[in-house]
């Protein structure tokens, strides 16, 4: 099911390729969806719809009882134990619990839908729209589980297409309902259901075909006491801690819900839009570590992990520096170009955390490492610390800054959680930091941020926002010149590391 004759290096650049390629196909298509409905909807309708969602996405980090991550866990495992029936035992295990768990979970959403309205949402709007999701979170889950199985073997091909499906049909319907001028609340809320079951069809037909019918028909089913056990144990450690971000953003967007209302919601779902464009360029590759490192960990290779850490810290140190200055220069005219004036104080929640923003890069290597060296104890004490932490900021402070300080609160949560998974890694898979890199990096971003701002960012006042936006990437664009140039001997060791990585294979 895994290639095992690839290197590590080839790994990273040849199953990397698909993850970055399809990554800046769906990434806009996310941002197409998002500017249509922010223009044609009210701020208080747009945190209902995408509070609706992150309040979905938060329980899907739960629902499956720690399954779906004890796939990518041990599926590799079992492949290199040539144990393909213990696979297709973990995978039926995980759909099952999905499907129950989400039966349960959807009934409550349908039949109290008026009630979580009121009570929670503070408005009978979010009433239909609660209904529709109720239906979507059932497939979802089903869906869920075979892209995880997809990331388990590391097949960032399929992985990637399947989510591309997904993207690309509500944005169809989106277009649909926007140029018949039939748009409103309920009608964008089903542009995400109508299309789930040709999306979901397309990801079984992909999954039998290449894996099921090959790898997994003829097997039986095996569980013994001993495989119960450790699977029982690993998803319990797992759906206390669930997802580091998951969690953490969708508790502060639920927060900011109950205690300010949907409108202050619509403000801070649009700023997670912003947040998530550097992901666009790295995110890809962070959910490729995981398998990686369990794969490599069941082969006790305990110097290609280092080696691994330490290419990722140095390189993502550097880029962190360059996403944090720009976004902190940009963040007025982000915000206005992509989401146009009724949201425009999204750019002061941005500015308010943006500067954090490389502690989430560190602590995605940290935390992926965790997991693949089998450290599930250590994460679930990470997650639990900086949730209450979190949760403590934001009842303290969200009445006196408001939607602002969610945001604070958030990223000092990613600091918080990047020291604690550091203390755990520190015996083994200490960060070596390179002062002098960082340094010239400061250096380099905050002197590009005195040009930048004081003679590129006045001329976006007299743009309109078409001509914003070609110039807003225009400006990027030479940004980046501007670090890639800055830092040309760092990405010359990287691919030198890179070849270092293939010869020890």
């Amino acid at each position: 099911m895994i290639d095992q004759h690839n290197s590590l290096a080839e790994k990273f650049l040849k199953k990397g390729f698909w993850l970055y390629l399809f990554s800046f196909i769906i990434a806009p298509i996310g941002y197409i969806i998002k500017i249509i409905i922010s223009w044609e909807l009210t701020v208080s309708e747009v945190g209902i719809l995408y509070g609706i969602i992150s309040l979905i996405t938060m329980l899907s980090a739960y629902n499956d009882l720690g399954m779906s991550e004890s796939l990518k866990h041990f599926i590799p495992q079992f492949i290199n134990e040539k144990r393909y029936d213990k696979v297709k035992t973990i995978l039926f295990i995980a759909l099952w619990i999905q499907i129950f768990t989400s039966l349960i979970i959807a009934a409550f959403f349908y039949f109290w839908a008026e009630y979580i309205s009121i009570n929670y949402f503070k408005t009978i709007a979010a009433k239909e729209t609660l209904q529709v999701f109720a239906f979507f979170f059932i497939w979802l889950n089903i869906f869920q589980t075979l892209n995880n199985f997809f990331m388990a073997v590391q097949d960032t091909l399929l992985y990637k297409i399947t989510e591309f499906i997904r993207m690309w049909f509500i944005m169809c319907s989106v277009l649909f309902i926007y140029f018949w001028d039939i748009w409103n609340l309920l009608n964008y809320s089903y542009s995400w259901l109508i299309w789930l079951y040709i999306w979901l069809l397309f990801t079984i037909i992909l999954y039998y075909g290449k894996y099921y019918r090959k790898f997994l028909s003829k097997e039986t089913y095996f569980l013994n006491k001993t495989l119960a056990i450790s699977i029982t144990k690993y998803a319990s450690l797992v759906v206390i801690g669930a997802s580091a971000g998951t969690i953490l953003s969708q508790i502060d967007m639920q927060m900011i819900i109950y205690f300010l209302g949907t409108t202050q919601a619509g403000y801070y779902t649009n700023y997670l839009s912003i947040i998530t464009i550097p992901f666009m360029l790295i995110g890809p590759v962070f959910a490729f570590i995981f398998p990686v490192i369990s794969e490599m960990h069941g082969k006790w290779d305990i110097s290609k992990i280092q080696l691994l850490k330490n290419i990722f810290t140095k390189n993502f140190i550097a880029i962190g520096i360059m996403f944090n200055v720009f976004f902190f220069v940009f963040a007025k005219v982000i915000a206005y170009t992509l989401f146009w004036e009724k949201f425009i104080e999204s750019w002061n929640i941005l500015q308010y955390s943006i500067l954090l923003l490389i502690f989430n890069f560190l602590l995605q290597i940290n935390f992926n490492i965790l997991a693949g060296i089998w450290k599930v104890k250590e994460r679930v004490k990470v997650i639990f610390t900086a949730v209450v932490f979190n949760f403590i900021m934001n009842i303290i402070l969200i009445n006196y800054l408001w939607v602002y300080w969610a945001a604070l609160a958030t990223w000092l949560g990613w600091l918080l959680i990047f020291i604690h998974s550091e203390y755990f890694l520190w015996k083994t898979y200490r960060i070596r930091l390179q002062f002098k890199s960082i340094s010239k990096n400061i250096l380099l971003m905050w002197t590009s941020w005195v040009g930048f701002h004081y003679f590129i960012v006045p001329y976006f006042e007299i743009f309109s926002r078409l001509e914003s936006l070609l110039f807003l990437a225009l400006s990027f664009a030479i940004w980046s010149i501007i670090f890639v140039v800055g830092n040309l001997k760092t990405f010359k060791d990287f691919i030198l590391e890179l070849k270092k990585l293939k010869q020890k294979n």
